[in-house]
């Protein structure tokens, strides 16, 4: 019986993606034919993502540095869930490395 592999990403060979000023990412892992990803953000210091709502989840895990949003900051080491229908601003004043999955879209607010 066949069953699905493990799949492996060598990180260094997926290039950066600029998706906003100050905001990289390494698209690791994409579902096809849907919005589920795992993607690698890179914050520059500064940097910021426009308001927007989420319409599907996003988990994020910080590795280094900080983001925060209208209800509270996410250091390094730690976990936030930003459920769907959440709206908020991000802002990384010192500069992040995020690792996000996502379930779904977001959009303008």
């Amino acid at each position: 019986m066949d069953h699905p592999a493990s799949r492996y990403v060598d990180v260094n060979l997926v290039p950066w993606q600029e998706r906003r000023p100050g905001v990289h990412w390494k698209v690791l892992w994409e579902e096809p034919g849907s919005e589920r990803r795992a993607i690698l953000m890179r914050y520059e210091p500064g940097a910021t993502i426009p308001r927007h709502r989420h319409v599907g989840d996003e988990q994020i895990f910080v590795l280094e540095g900080s983001v925060s949003d209208d209800t509270g900051t996410c250091t390094a080491g730690n976990y936030a869930r930003r459920p769907p229908g959440c709206v908020h601003t991000v802002v990384s004043k010192t500069g992040a490395l995020v690792l996000a999955i996502t379930t779904g879209p977001t959009e303008p607010v």
